[in-house]
């Protein structure tokens, strides 16, 4: 038996191997590079070790570091709760066969910069977007959301896209829950909103664990609507921590500000994940009981 294990252990060991220098490389050579000063335009200077100087101004003293780790957290909510409201209430709805069925998580497949052009220049172009269009003919000012509210110009657009996602999980789950359980819940008199609250969002519990694990580990990394849509702006409002490290490298040409930037984010995204595990675990496990 253990000479059985050990050669299955050998034969997937190339494929560990292969997977943890795919996987963590990056993140040590991130990690190498945060305790150093390295300036790209500047050569001269070389690479020197600096120890925890970039740790200490990116997380003391630069104020646009917080700035888009508050911006981060706010949008990442709103993409998420938003994302999962609608994507259940379309998983509800499409919780039976029809023609066409597949066509509706078309818009996960949307490439993000894609998307944010088409958002930005047919639906909330302040001059011929759709949004001005509608609110012209009702009356309404024009109205600039990518401007003045450029917040809700990016959730919008994620939204958009991480709402088929959140609904195609959902509605494994809700093809999941037994027919004679609802059978028997009708038995009993219960309504559609008492079968829905007792029965089937419990029972939806693990499955919405998952979507919204996922979901907020894939939004946390959202780059491509904001590049495009606002460039982090006007001024800092829409600078996440992922296009901030963006600017970093490539404008400021600092690989170990940059990097420390980097580190920060991955811990950040690891504690939010990790809480959000233990929040949704808790909140289900009362629901049950």
């Amino acid at each position: 038996m253990t000479m059985a294990r050990s050669m299955r252990m050998l034969l997937i060991a190339p494929a560990i191997v292969y997977l943890a220098a795919l996987t963590q490389a990056p993140f040590i050579l991130t990690l190498f590079y945060s305790f150093q000063k390295w300036i790209l335009t500047s050569p001269e200077l070389g690479v020197s070790f600096i120890g925890f100087e970039n740790f200490s101004y990116t997380l003391f003293q630069d104020t646009t570091f917080r700035a888009a780790v508050i911006n981060l957290v706010i949008i990442t909510a709103g993409i998420v709760i938003l994302s999962l409201f609608f994507g259940l209430c379309l998983a509800l709805l499409l919780h039976r066969p029809f023609p066409g069925q597949g066509l509706a998580i078309a818009p996960f497949f949307v490439m993000p910069t894609v998307n944010a052009v088409v958002w930005k220049n047919l639906l909330l172009n302040p001059v011929f977007g759709f949004v001005s269009y509608f609110t012209t003919h009702m009356g309404l000012p024009r109205v600039d959301i990518l401007a003045q509210f450029p917040k809700l110009g990016i959730i919008t657009m994620a939204v958009w896209q991480w709402t088929p996602f959140m609904m195609l999980i959902l509605l494994a789950g809700l093809q999941s829950v037994p027919d004679d359980i609802r059978e028997a819940a009708e038995v009993d008199g219960a309504n559609a909103w008492e079968e829905f609250r007792n029965i089937t969002f419990p029972l939806l519990g693990p499955f919405i664990q998952l979507s919204v694990l996922l979901a907020t580990i894939y939004v946390l990394q959202l780059f491509g609507e904001i590049f495009v849509a606002t460039q982090g702006g006007p001024g800092s409002a829409t600078t996440t921590l992922p296009y901030y490290v963006y600017e970093t490298i490539s404008q400021g040409n600092d690989v170990g500000t940059s990097s420390a930037q980097g580190v920060c984010a991955v811990i950040l995204a690891s504690i939010i994940a990790t809480f959000l595990l233990r929040l949704l675990a808790r909140t289900f496990q009362v629901s049950k009981a």
